[in-house]
């Protein structure tokens, strides 16, 4: 018997073989080994990898809002509208970034599995990073740089937690928390530095430089990645070949009906609109396509037949999901009706991301007209660019997460107190109000004081209420999201989380557009706007009846 029959004898549905004249040339496991009680031998690379591209795409964001904003200041027009433009891109890239996740994990989950996903868009993540390293001075360069970069990064995203997942069995479960603690310490590790560094490499080597290291460093994040081939469980995608294939062209063309009136080219309101039709129209051709070949259970299947059966005068008053559940079975039609509940809780969320992400534009546009010198014991005297200061944001996330953890919330419990996740969350909305509450007042001192005569040590504040905010809503959404979602929906609804960013990057980009809005009066808009959504998510809090759905 060969050496290919006995492994398939032994473990049919644990490895997947590539036969070359009769014997193994390569062997990776498609299962976790459930006897192993050690860390997997791929957590190595899957961390490593993970170092390299946050330090990658932290590093290009540092530098890229004054970047676009010389560009557009080269153009001809005048400052203040070159940065309010700047606030738009930076803003609307960050919502491509969040927002391509759901077309990601529809490529991964359905097609082509997570280690091929993740290895195909590293690769056009670094081709991102070259153009904008070789295009310096071209606005064209810079848009084409920034699209590659979210489709390599919005790839990544829903793909690289759920590996490191796929990794564990039974006999090392209780790891893989240990694991996520040292992703997130990885992503703050590798921001700090990058966001610190690389404000540097450009004002000692210029732009181009300053895009070719984060470049550089995802080439290396992708070469490591590539090193673990043969040492990660490479999870399966499920349909897989053609049917997957139609689900990733009728669930990514029914996403950008919705995604196109965003992130299409032209600025056209017809045209947008134009796309978005044809976008849905062919997407649910392929949809339909899809069923009549092989019947579909998941999300969109039991979406779109349950909103059919409503349009017709099919479903049940009061029951939506009627129809699907009598078509696709009780579980299939639970998890998108849990979703539905979940979103409810996520929509006003977007409220804090809008406030969160300005760190990396606005309020570096503030930090522009402070005095930024410092005069340290055994450092001297140094000064500090703009784009260095949201370095402090990693600093202090790692601070505080154990003060509030193991202080803060046992503090309020043993007042009596029950300290649940959507309670966090509301404390973090309602906090986040307070950071532009402080950046409007400090931006009011700065319109009638001397130029450069106000210290951005005073942006501590602001820094230190926003990160606060930070650890009770970004770590504690995921582990509702996480507690609340079925099984079979849990990448769903993690790829809904990641939506509630792109969503909070396009009211700032919208917001923007109003170039003539004084940047104390931006400010003071979101500070108002965050205490609305913080106590309209409150009373949504307080009704959610949670579940736990933890697998």
């Amino acid at each position: 018997m060969s050496v290919a029959k006995t492994l398939k004898k032994k473990e049919p549905a644990s490895f997947h073989l590539l036969d070359g004249g009769g014997e193994p040339s390569r062997r990776y496991r498609i299962t976790p080994d459930h006897n192993l009680t050690q860390y997997p031998k791929g957590v190595a690379y899957i961390v490593g990898n993970e170092g390299c591209e946050r330090f990658s795409y932290y590093g290009m964001n540092a530098i890229l809002w004054m970047y676009v904003a010389l560009l557009f200041e080269q153009t001809g027009i005048a400052q203040a509208l070159a940065e309010s433009q700047a606030t738009v891109v930076v803003h609307t890239f960050k919502a491509g970034v969040y927002a391509l996740p759901m077309i990601g994990a529809l490529v991964a989950d359905r097609l082509l599995g997570k280690y091929k996903t993740i290895l195909w868009v590293s690769l056009i993540y670094c081709a991102g990073h070259v153009v904008l390293s070789m295009t310096e001075g071209s606005l064209r360069g810079m848009y084409t740089g920034l699209a590659l970069i979210a489709i390599g990064s919005g790839g990544i995203k829903p793909c690289v937690s759920a590996h490191v997942g796929d990794q564990f069995g039974r006999g090392n479960q209780h790891l893989i928390g240990r694991v996520y603690q040292l992703f997130y310490f990885m992503i703050n590790f590798g921001s700090f530095f990058s966001t610190l560094l690389t404000p540097l490499f450009r004002e000692w080597w210029g732009w181009r430089v300053a895009f070719a290291i984060p470049g550089a460093l995802m080439f290396v994040a992708t070469l490591v990645f590539w090193m673990g081939r043969n040492s990660f469980v490479q999870a399966q995608p499920t349909p897989g070949g053609k049917l997957g294939m139609l689900d990733v062209a009728s669930g990514g063309l029914l996403f950008m009906t919705f995604g196109s009136l965003f992130f299409t080219a032209s600025q056209s309101l017809g045209v947008k609109l134009g796309v978005s039709a044809a976008c849905f129209v062919l997407g649910l051709q392929i949809f339909f396509k899809r069923q009549r070949m092989q019947q579909d259970d998941g999300f969109l299947a039991v979406m779109l037949t349950s909103l059919h059966a409503k349009l017709t005068g099919q479903s049940v008053r009061g029951d939506f999901f009627g129809v699907a559940r009598k078509r696709f079975g009780q579980e299939a039609a639970a998890g998108p009706q849990a979703v539905m509940r979940i979103i409810s809780v996520f929509g006003l969320v977007s409220v804090f991301w809008a406030l969160f992400d300005q760190h990396s534009s606005s309020w570096i546009r503030q930090a522009t007209m402070m005095d930024r010198t410092f005069s340290l014991p055994w450092f001297g005297t140094f000064t500090m660019t703009a784009d260095q200061i949201p370095s402090v944001n990693p600093v202090l996330v790692m601070a505080l997460i154990p003060l509030i953890s193991f202080g803060l919330y046992p503090l309020i419990e043993r007042i009596g107190i029950a300290m649940t996740p959507l309670r966090r969350m509301s404390m973090g909305m309602l906090i986040a109000s307070f950071a532009f509450v402080a950046v409007a007042l400090l931006q009011g001192r700065i319109d009638v004081a001397p130029e450069g005569s106000i210290h951005v040590a005073w942006q501590l504040i602001p820094y230190g209420i926003i990160t606060a905010a930070e650890v009770m809503v970004s770590i504690t959404g995921l582990e509702f999201a996480y507690s609340q979602a079925p099984a079979r929906m849990k990448s769903t609804v993690m790829g809904f989380w990641l939506l509630t960013v792109t969503v909070g990057n396009i009211m700032v980009a919208l917001l923007a557009e109003f170039g003539n809005l004084a940047l104390r009066d931006f400010f003071w808009t979101f500070a108002g706007l965050m205490m609305l959504a913080g106590l309209l998510f409150s009373v949504r809090a307080y009704f959610y009846k949670s579940v736990d759905l933890r697998a």
